[in-house]
């Protein structure tokens, strides 16, 4: 039973009159969850050193070793404390287990793979929540102490790696961001071939180099996964998963239930250069997010409800570039300015053809477009060894300890 594995137990409860602007960090279930994503809370609440060393001394406070359990909102959420990591927290929303016999590391691993056993241990009805005393009852499997020490010292040596590769992604994406602003800000330039600059880039505004072409509305309920004839741009995956540079190849991208090409006009169609705009959103990160098709498969794929195609017209955008034009931060502080709406954010045509920006000559377009997809490559490949990662310690947890 994990009652006989430590001491489980909760914390004193801090009042609002408690909480300082600086001092002692103070953890509510959400920082915890954050935590364990490996994530660093940006919004904690502070309790002054004196309460602390008063809480401390009476109470107790989390040593290195022990272990954190969520026990209500976003149930069964596992921190182990470490090291040098003073802190207190909310009593009530965290089971606090103290004093554990076993390997803490390997309890850890433990408790997140038994998250489904953990959760059912919950009670209540439309509020569920943890107890210390029904987590006490929960039985568990445990190897002797020396074979926890290599399991938990093997699964920390993947942990550590797919950290890495974490931290190597959002390097490289910070990267990319900075270098997006110097290009748009035009403080690096690109030179030609032969070493020469290229010329001023010229004043345009974004309806004399696009055209719009039609979209449908069709809802996510119109869409599936299950393969067909037609694919459809939802705005949704444009918001959450689509690349800037669209491979349709690359992209899972849903079809249209029982559709077949003759259902919609040869012009509303996706063609490479086309420039997908999402014009809905409920906060202004994805409001006119945009994604650009570079590469086409052989099934025709159009796009769907609160989407804009917008189209280079003949010789303004080179292929490639308009997808980074739309994301630059000149063009992204325009696009949430005529954003309007409460709940729900939106964008017009009529006021997005007004936008303006500086366009570059087509040969200096293209080098930037090849330098930031050379990039965004890397980010990928990264990204990709992460979720190898991820998938190989999924499969070292089911047989480890199935």
């Amino acid at each position: 039973r994990l009652g006989e594995t430590s001491h489980l137990t909760s914390s004193k409860r801090v009042y609002l009159s408690d909480y300082v602007e600086h001092g002692v960090p103070f953890f509510r279930g959400k920082e915890i969850s954050e935590l364990e994503k490996g994530v660093v809370p940006d919004d904690v609440l502070y309790i002054s050193r004196e309460a602390f060393d008063r809480f401390r001394d009476k109470f107790g406070a989390p040593a290195s070793g022990d272990i954190l359990i969520t026990a209500v909102g976003t149930l069964a959420n596992v921190f182990r404390v470490r090291k040098d990591q003073e802190f207190y927290f909310k009593d009530g929303n965290l089971v606090w287990l103290r004093a554990v016999k076993e390997n803490s590391e390997f309890l850890e691993h433990l408790l997140r793979f038994n998250r489904p056993l953990v959760l059912r241990s919950a009670i209540g009805s439309s509020q569920k929540a943890l107890t210390i005393v029904e987590l006490s009852k929960l039985r568990l499997s445990f190897p002797t102490l020396p074979e926890q020490r290599k399991i938990a010292s093997f699964l920390g040596a993947v942990d550590t790696r797919i950290a890495q590769l974490d931290e190597k992604r959002n390097l490289l994406e910070d990267y990319k961001k900075g270098c997006m602003q110097q290009l748009f800000s035009r403080k690096i330039r690109f030179k030609d071939d032969t070493g020469n600059g290229f010329p001023d880039w010229e004043e345009k505004r974004l309806g004399e180099v696009f055209s719009w072409i039609n979209t449908n509305s069709l809802s996510r309920e119109r869409l599936t996964e299950e393969g067909g004839q037609v694919q459809n741009i939802h705005y949704g995956d444009i918001h959450k998963k689509f690349s800037t540079n669209f491979r349709q190849q690359a992209e899972h991208v849903p079809y249209v239930k029982n559709a077949v090409s003759s259902d919609f006009k040869p012009e509303q169609f996706c063609k490479v250069g086309d420039v997908v705009i999402a014009d809905a959103s409920e906060d202004y990160a994805d409001i006119g997010k945009a994604i650009e098709i570079v590469s086409l498969s052989e099934t025709p794929m159009v796009a769907g409800l609160h989407t804009y195609i917008a189209r280079p017209k003949p010789e303004t955008i080179q292929s490639g570039f308009g997808g980074y034009l739309l994301r630059s931060k000149p063009m992204r502080r325009q696009i949430e300015r005529i954003a309007q709406g409460i709940s729900v954010l939106g964008i017009s045509k009529r006021n997005l053809e007004k936008l303006t920006f500086l366009l570059p000559h087509p040969d200096e377009q293209r080098k930037i477009s090849d330098f930031l997809s050379a990039l965004d490559r890397k980010i990928d490949l990264v990204g990709q060894e992460l979720n190898c990662a991820r998938s190989f310690k999924k499969g070292l947890l089911q047989q480890m300890f199935v």
